[in-house]
């Protein structure tokens, strides 16, 4: 089984990795994390990137 979690974005630079390390990685056979960036102007994008590495 696929999990896909699809998170909406703007100016959450301080917010989304915490959120993109709480999805649970052990529930399926594969995990697919898509962040829908809406324009921000921080470093949201770089954040979830940087999560993303961790992982």
């Amino acid at each position: 089984m696929k999990l896909v979690v699809m998170i909406p974005a703007y100016n959450e630079e301080d917010t989304i990795a915490s959120v993109i390390k709480k999805i649970p990685r052990n529930c399926c056979d594969e995990v697919e994390v898509l962040v829908i960036n809406d324009g921000s102007t921080d470093n949201t994008v770089e954040e979830a990137k940087g999560a993303e590495q961790i992982e």
